[in-house]
Order: C-alpha cells, then sequence, then structure tokens
C-alpha cells in the first residue's frame, strides 16, 4: 500500500515536527533557563503545551533568530 492510498500514513508523514524542550531552547540561545521562561511566557518565541509540559516547535525558534537578525544586518549596510 503506497502513501497516497493510505491517507493515514500520507498524514503521518506530513506531520514531523521537531520540539525543543525551554532549556534545550536557552541551551541554544545561551540564555539562562529563566529568560528562555520568559521569552516563551511572553509569547516572543511560540510553544506548544501537552498538559503541563511546554514544548517548542524548532522552526519557530528558527523563525524568531532570523527575525531578530534581519534588524542588525540591515542596519550594518
Amino acid at each position: 500500500m503506497t502513501a497516497a492510498s493510505n491517507p493515514t500514513q500520507a498524514n503521518n508523514s506530513a506531520v514531523s515536527h521537531t520540539f525543543l524542550t525551554v532549556e534545550q531552547v536557552a541551551k541554544r540561545l545561551y540564555v539562562g533557563r529563566s529568560t528562555a521562561y520568559n521569552l516563551v511566557n511572553s509569547g516572543e518565541i511560540p510553544c506548544v503545551h501537552f498538559g503541563r509540559l511546554i514544548r517548542v516547535p524548532a522552526d519557530a525558534l528558527e523563525h524568531y533568530l532570523s527575525n531578530k537578525l534581519q534588524p542588525s544586518l540591515q542596519g550594518n549596510k
């Protein structure tokens, strides 16, 4: 059975997200855990709640960083 003929399999392959813990976000940003939680809780970095767990989509973190880098790169030109 191919992915096209099996809708469940096709949907599962299309939805493959990587989620990071807030601690992992802090390490990637080289900031403290409290700062990372503040960024997530303020909504500056989007997150997903799974019960009591907070997870940040990896692509959301990349988007946040690219937006933060754009003004500084344009200012240097």
